[in-house]
């Protein structure tokens, strides 16, 4: 289910229709199972990565807080890096990594190479990943402790809005705000609102227009092309990247801003950083 599509924003207004209609727990309750039908219009088959994701460090930052000992701690938490990293390189690397170690061995006369699988790669799986990590290391080093609701804790993990393409947050910004009622605020729907049309103008407009250029540009002989031709290819491929995940970013925290829930701003204009610190600051 893409941001900018109907699909999604006729299913954002039912979910904040309903949501200002329930109770404080049937409302986390709501978010779940809508989480769970926003990520399964892709795959649903993919969903068992949020639960085995989820359920992995909800247990072990229990095991980690519960440990007397510093080695404990770092044994579980070891654990947690293990099987949320092995998953994201399963997934979204296994394949560059097969195809160049063969071609490594190929390179150097071996006989031998590696089956390359060909893997679909799971939606948001670098974003929920980094943060369930986030999560553990924080009950590591005491920072949070561990989430007693596994309802918010897994709310954490897949709320929709940020699920695909962030912004990463880290627990104790997010579930902190699930400890109050929240009321239905006028400003908030304004804002919104307001983010969510700034996002799809991003998108629609300059995303996806850039991206048509790119591609007609990439698809044409690199023979005929000037040194000027390549740099304008790549600051028009930078753009497209930045506009791409600038709107998905500001689409995100529109449709939390409707659900009464804050995340934090992201692409607060990384390209007019002075050096690489900064722009990873403020991208």
């Amino acid at each position: 289910m893409d941001f900018n599509s109907i699909t999604f924003l006729l299913f954002l207004l039912i979910v904040v229709v309903i949501y200002y209609n329930l109770n404080q727990r049937n409302r986390l309750i709501l978010l779940l199972i809508s989480s769970f039908i926003f990520y399964s219009f892709w795959n649903w088959k993919y969903s068992s990565l949020l639960i085995i994701s989820g359920l992995t460090d909800y247990f072990i930052s229990k095991k980690i807080f519960n440990s007397v000992t510093k080695r404990k701690k770092l044994s579980y938490l070891s654990v947690s890096i293990f099987i949320n990293l092995g998953l994201l390189i399963y997934f979204k690397y296994l394949f560059f990594i097969t195809s160049n170690v063969n071609y490594f061995l190929e390179n150097i006369g071996s006989v031998y190479n590696f089956d390359i699988i060909d893997i679909i790669l799971p939606f948001g799986i670098s974003f929920y990943t980094f943060e369930t990590i986030s999560y553990s290391v924080d009950v590591y080093r005491g920072i949070i402790k561990p989430e007693k609701s596994f309802f918010k804790y897994a709310l954490f993990v897949a709320f929709f809005p940020k699920l695909v393409a962030g912004p990463i947050q880290r627990a104790s910004e997010f579930l902190p705000q699930f400890e109050k009622k929240i009321s239905f605020n006028n400003e908030n729907i304004k804002i919104g609102i307001k983010r969510i049309l700034i996002g799809l103008f991003l998108k629609v407009v300059f995303a996806d227009n850039i991206a048509d250029l790119v591609d007609q540009t990439y698809n044409l002989d690199f023979n005929n092309l000037s040194a000027i031709d390549f740099v304008t290819m790549g600051y028009l491929f930078g753009f497209q990247i930045y506009f791409d995940f600038s709107a998905y970013s500001s689409i995100a925290i529109g449709s939390a801003k409707l659900l009464g829930i804050s995340l934090p701003e992201n692409f607060n204009f990384p390209y007019s950083s002075s050096n690489p610190k900064e722009f990873w600051k403020k991208w």
